[in-house]
């Protein structure tokens, strides 16, 4: 049970490097004495590891060691490297040694150099016999986990004798009821040894301590209620208000008492405390029970609200939320029973055939428990309502279609089934791991629901905000749009986080996934390249953060300090477009230098690749370089009024590929950037917003030419957009087919 506890804490995990004492150039003692420190504790592991019979260390004890001697020699590595480095600056400031023939050097820098030669050679005996130490460490490490995944095996491979065979059952039963009676003599056995003293430390204990902080512990319960609780009186309460409701109701109902039950945990385990042998046993177990069973009584109670439809967190109905709670207490039940038979009597010897009898009828009556509850019908959202011949009118209607809950709840199913098979076959500690990590699966995925329906919540109340809305400026619709991306994110986050815990909790026989991705979080070696996750994700941080700023400081150039300015349109989207490409740049460049990459190196790449981009990438390059002439040169514009070959319209944007032609029947035209260089274009507002604009009328043989050039300058006249200089004429051009042309 304690195995699958730990990984709860990693919900929310910092990994922090360590910085170990550093071996400067003089040593507080030799290297030699390091090394010969490291060679006795890696002799003195392998000797256990290859005797485990009389080894007096587990095998986390040993990796334990192991990993002390690997960061020990590490941390000597990189200083001794940075040494060497140091020195090579050294003596290239020394510059290279005479060659045969030009004479000897001053004898002041030939010895000068000969000591940086020395040091540096020092050095690098020092960086082989680290990576030595290092390599011995992993090797001795992957032996460990070999030995430790073995003995696991043995231990859940183990087989008891069958818990239905008569002998067992009738050894079992006796054996079960001496292990009870043990445990319920324990008080009686613990309490004649204490001196009178002690005696009445114990009773002041019990009877003022105790009680006092049961009271402390009811008062805070009850104001937290009050305050925070849950009001019968609202009928339609917010998610907010029922988050914090359930929030409260939790941590009155099941936090205040378990950290009640700790406390006196950890009390009884201090040096201080005056209990000892089984019957200490046995008050560690009962605390240990007590915290389990008030907090799966009580976290369930505060999600599901059984009583107060209105404040339920999930989409369960009424009925089925009850069912699930009764089920759920009943399921904490026998744990907590399963839980105390097992860690009170730790040190009483139990016969296989008891652990064989107890261990199948608890591991059978928690599978059905688990069998039970991954039922379809209690996880729907609406309540069975039973037909005219007594049926559910459910099953009449088709069958539901298979989802992700779905097959969750039948793998549920699944080991709950070979659960009961390995209790029946006798292999009691399979049966137990499987059913244990089957608890600890489900209660990081209700702990993770919580805490995504949180953190979702969060997200809204912080884009609903007046700070973003009235000083940053951000419309609806962008805060719908951060919205719905950043609870994307938080989806995908909480995912990968419950596939790591969960894999972390079933992957005991199968090595330690938690330290293989510490392992990687600190960085992997591939080849000459050390790539670190954290420095990735970092990178990834600071290239996120500086675009996101570049978007906000192009936004309020473009939308509040441009528009105060007398700049045309075009001039003010090249300055927030080129501002744009420069925030990228400096984004990119600050990723690069967090990751410790070498630009020189990108450069040598760059140069490299310069002639397939030549080649491969000609079309690309050219409308890039083209696109920079456009914003810089300027023969276009955003706004002005163009002809490109068959195309006219609006200039939308000048984007790196290519420029988006509005038309005016308002479709989109994307033409590259090096077509708008290479042929003719037509700028209609390319100085000015002023041009003579050609209109053609044709009217019937016989009309009143007089009276159509009246009508023509009268209408180009009341347009407001057409000037009084130079005046708007009218000019008959032709004698058409049908028509007079004007």
């Amino acid at each position: 049970m304690r195995r699958w506890i730990a990984p709860l804490v990693l919900l929310l995990v910092v990994v922090a490097g360590t910085d170990a004492s550093a071996q400067t150039t003089k040593p507080s003692r030799p290297f030699s004495f390091l090394t010969a420190e490291w060679e006795r504790e890696l002799n003195l592991v392998e000797s256990e590891l290859n005797n485990a019979l009389l080894s007096r260390r587990s095998p986390e004890e040993l990796r334990a060691v192991v990993d002390g001697v690997r960061d020990r020699a590490t941390s000597a590595k990189l200083e001794a490297e940075k040494n060497v480095a140091a020195i090579e600056q050294f003596l290239q400031a020394l510059g290279p040694a005479p060659a045969e023939g030009e004479g000897p050097e001053p004898p002041d820098v030939d010895e000068q150099r000969a000591k940086y030669i020395a040091d540096r050679d020092a050095f690098h005996a020092r960086v082989a016999q680290s990576e030595l130490a290092i390599t011995r460490a992993e090797v001795l490490s992957r032996a460990i986990a070999e030995a430790a995944q073995q003995q696991i095996f043995e231990k859940l491979l183990r087989s008891y004798p069958s818990p239905l065979a008569p002998r067992t059952i009738r050894i079992g039963v006796a054996d079960f009821i001496g292990y009870v009676a043990a445990l319920a003599r324990s008080p009686l056995q613990w309490w004649p040894v204490l001196s009178p003293e002690a005696r009445s430390k114990v009773s002041f204990r019990l009877a003022v301590l105790l009680p006092l902080v049961f009271v402390a512990g009811f008062l805070i319960r009850y104001f937290l209620l009050r305050w925070l609780g849950r009001d019968s009186a609202i009928a339609a309460p917010t998610y907010t208000r029922r988050f914090t409701g359930a929030v409260a109701e939790g941590f009155a109902s099941g936090i205040v008492p378990a950290l009640i039950f700790a406390g006196i945990l950890f009390r009884a385990r201090s040096e201080r405390a005056l209990l000892s042998g089984l019957f200490e046993d046995v008050i560690v177990a009962f605390c240990l029970v007590m915290i389990f069973i008030v907090l799966a009584w009580a976290l369930p109670r505060a999600v599901l609200a059984p009583e107060l439809p209105a404040w339920r967190l999930t989409p369960l109905s009424a009925k089925n939320s009850r069912a699930v709670s009764r089920r759920l207490a009943i399921l904490a039940g026998i744990f907590a029973v399963d839980i105390f038979l097992r860690d009170a009597g730790e040190s009483l010897m139990v016969s296989p055939e008891m652990l064989s009898v107890t261990g199948f009828i608890l591991a059978t009556l928690e599978s059905l428990c688990a069998i039970d509850l991954s039922r379809h019908r209690f996880w729907r959202g609406h309540d069975d309502v039973e037909g005219e011949f007594g049926e559910a009118e459910d099953a009449a209607k088709p069958e539901h279609p298979w989802t992700f809950w779905t097959g969750v709840r039948q793998l549920t199913a699944l080991i709950a089934i070979a659960t009961i098979a390995s209790a029946l076959l006798g292999y009691i500690a399979l049966a137990q791991f499987l059913i244990y990590n089957l608890l600890g699966s489900a209660i990081v995925v209700g702990v993770l629901f919580l805490l995504r329906g949180l953190f979702r919540e969060l997200i809204g109340a912080a884009l609903r905000s007046t700070f973003l809305h009235r000083n940053l400026g951000f419309r609806h619709g962008t805060r719908q749009l951060f919205k719905l991306w950043f609870r994307a994110l938080l989806d995908v986050v909480v995912f990968l986080v419950g596939c790591f815990l969960i894999l972390t909790i079933w992957a005991e026989p199968f090595g330690d996934i938690w330290s293989s991705t510490v392992g990687m979080l600190r960085g992997f070696t591939i080849g000459n390249v050390t790539i670190s996750m954290t420095d990735v994700a970092v990178a990834f941080g600071i290239f996120a953060i500086v675009t996101v700023l570049t978007r906000l400081a192009q936004r309020a150039l473009s939308e509040r300090v441009l528009p105060q300015t007398k700049l045309d349109s075009g001039l003010r989207y090249s300055i927030s477009a080129g501002l744009g490409y420069v925030g990228i740049t400096l984004a990119a460049v600050l990723g690069i230098a967090v990751l410790g990459i070498d630009l020189t190196s990108i450069a040598l790449i760059a140069g490299a690749l310069s002639v397939g981009i030549g080649f491969g990438l000609q079309n690309v390059v050219n409308n890039f370089v083209s696109g920079m002439i456009l914003l810089v040169e300027r023969p276009i514009k955003v706004g002005d009024w163009v002809v490109v070959g068959a195309n006219e319209g609006f200039v939308k944007r000048i984007q790196v590929r290519a420029t988006e032609l509005e038309t005016f029947q308002r479709a989109s035209v994307i033409i590259p950037n090096s077509e708008l260089l290479s042929t003719a274009v037509v700028n209609w507002t390319h100085k000015d917003r002023y041009g003579r604009i050609e209109v053609r009328v044709g009217v019937a043989y016989g009309t009143d030419t007089r009276k159509v050039r009246d009508i023509l300058l009268a209408c180009a006249r009341q347009h407001d957009k057409v000037l009084t200089w130079p005046e708007p004429f009218v000019v008959y051009q032709d004698f058409g087919s049908s028509s007079l042309d004007f």
